[in-house]
């Protein structure tokens, strides 16, 4: 594996040769455009694609912009593309996608923009054609799918990885994912991903996941608590492709406590204990058979095809349906034979009802490998060899088995109630020493010598302009994009001095995760006024 960064040098060097190569075939060519721009989705909308006036993929404000930039002529390549989706029906998934993604071809494929001017973006990558320009994103972030991996480089795996690959992508970047990408590998001569899997969001008790509605779960939180086999487990069992899950703590803690514990956890203990303590830790000899024996071995060696068609088909949670059942089968397996009652009767017919438990735990365990390795790596020093195959009666009586410890632990979920602190509490006197008023950006600019900090001019009111110095450069790139915008400003705060320039206020913003955006009002209300 390589944990690839867009600024590394040799990946930098790659994209300008991509580059260059599509601006001498003619799919790369200056042009002025005049329409709107989303920073935050990097991306140039006309105005029919916009929503309520606002970007329809992240519904924040767009700028009008006119300007000279560089673009890949997509379109060349939407006959392709469609062609390609349509004789690969499994390119896309989950179906209604694919769907989704013709009927955005039909309408037409609008030049990709690609480059910004280097005097309003210094971070991206410098064209190789034009040196007062730089790329992002598109050319630069996706193609670390293909340059991570060797590609243009002489003795690489390159073609033998990426004739495999699979796109793993969210819902909220298909259209980049399933046009943008495509487009640019088939005008590079690359075929598109063999697959490309749109999968869902994981919502939090049914709600989004946000870290200001305090819902947000960390999965290291989970696996320093639970561990990472339940956590794995319960993901994969609760997510389909293509729809979002839904993660709940007492759902998590029953598939644990149902499936892994009683089921899985318990037909362990229950096979290995039983031939450690009655047959001397040994394999018994399958030479008898009940009623009920040849019915599991069927149910095994038939389940083989449906779990790999669901393995291929990337429906891990009917795949884990199919893997569990046989587990339930074999809990139910044991239930009739009652080898605890065989035992003081009929040894050798006990035995062989044993030597089946073991090979049903044997072939469930290699099933589950991929999706509990620790847990299985763990089962796996009960026995002297696993045998790799599917099929049943690949065991060797005789062979040792030894009593393991438990696999799983019972879980108790106890919701814990949010506890306030009383300590951070202020009173409504201590809040209206507070004064926060309504006003308007005026002028907007870096802070000299500085890239963090902006240096604003905003009016609070008639005769009333403040100077504010902001540290929020690192989220307004295009500092101009805030003028003009109403805000709220706390206008009673002590004079600072920041980087040597005095700053009388301090204008309001939220932030949620990575991303801060100034507040703004309505445009409707007059400067000057208080916060009530």
């Amino acid at each position: 594996d390589i944990f690839y960064r867009t600024t590394d040098k040799k990946h930098v060097a790659k994209v300008q040769r991509i580059l260059q190569n599509l601006f001498d075939k003619g799919d790369i060519y200056k042009d002025l455009y005049v329409g709107n721009y989303c920073t935050p989705c990097e991306t140039f909308f006309t105005d029919k694609d916009l929503v309520e006036g606002k970007c329809p993929f992240c519904s924040r404000e767009i700028e009008k912009v006119s300007e000279e930039n560089y673009f890949f002529n997509m379109g060349k390549y939407s006959a392709e593309l469609e062609e390609y989706i349509n004789n690969n029906p499994d390119f896309i998934k989950p179906n209604y996608r694919k769907n989704e993604v013709l009927g955005i071809i039909k309408k037409g494929l609008r030049p990709l923009c690609i480059s910004r001017k280097k005097e309003k973006m210094s971070w991206g990558i410098e064209l190789p054609f034009d040196s007062n320009f730089v790329t992002y994103v598109w050319f630069d972030a996706l193609t670390n799918y293909i340059n991570g991996i060797g590609y243009l480089e002489e003795g690489s795996e390159f073609e033998e990885l990426w004739k495999n690959s699979i796109n793993f992508v969210g819902k909220d970047i298909l259209l980049h994912h399933t046009i943008y990408w495509p487009t640019m590998l088939l005008a590079m001569g690359l075929t598109p991903p063999q697959h490309i899997l749109i999968h869902g969001w994981w919502l939090s008790d049914g709600e989004k996941m946000s870290k200001s509605l305090g819902n947000a779960i960390d999965p290291l939180e989970i696996i320093e608590k639970y561990g990472a086999s339940s956590f794995r487990f319960y993901l994969l069992r609760e997510m389909s492709i293509g729809n979002d899950g839904n993660f709940t703590m007492p759902s998590f803690v029953e598939r644990h406590n149902n499936e892994l514990l009683n089921d899985f956890g318990n037909l362990v203990n229950r096979g290995t204990h039983f031939i450690s303590k009655n047959f001397d830790s040994k394999i018994p000899n399958p030479t008898l058979k009940t009623e009920f024996c040849d019915d599991l071995e069927k149910l095994f060696n038939s389940k083989i095809e449906t779990i790999e068609k669901y393995l291929y088909k990337f429906e891990l949670n009917k795949l884990l349906d199919e893997i569990m059942l046989l587990v339930r089968s074999t809990n139910k397996y044991l239930e009739n034979t009652a080898p605890w009652k065989l035992i003081k009767d009929n040894k050798e017919l006990c035995g062989s009802v044993l030597y089946r438990t073991i090979e049903a735990i044997r072939i469930v365990s290699l099933y589950l490998e991929p999706v509990i390795p620790e847990t299985i790596k763990k089962l796996d020093l009960t026995f002297e060899t696993k045998p790799r195959s599917l099929e049943f009666g690949k065991f060797n009586p005789g062979e040792s088995i030894n009593k393991g410890e438990n696999l799983f632990t019972k879980l108790e979920y106890i919701k814990e109630e949010k506890k306030v602190d009383e300590s951070n509490l202020i009173t409504i006197d201590d809040f209206n020493k507070i004064e926060i008023k309504t006003g308007e950006i005026l002028e907007s600019s870096f802070a000299e010598g500085s890239d963090k900090l902006l240096l604003l001019k905003i009016s609070v009111g008639k005769n009333d302009i403040r100077q504010i110095v902001s540290g929020i450069a690192k989220y307004y790139k295009e500092p101009e994009v805030l003028i003009g915008k109403k805000v709220l400003v706390a206008t009673n705060l002590k004079p600072a001095v920041i980087r040597g320039i005095e700053s009388n206020g301090m204008l309001l913003s939220i932030k949620q995760g990575k991303k801060l955006k100034v507040v703004e009002i309505d445009n409707d209300l007059p400067l000057g006024k208080k916060l009530q």
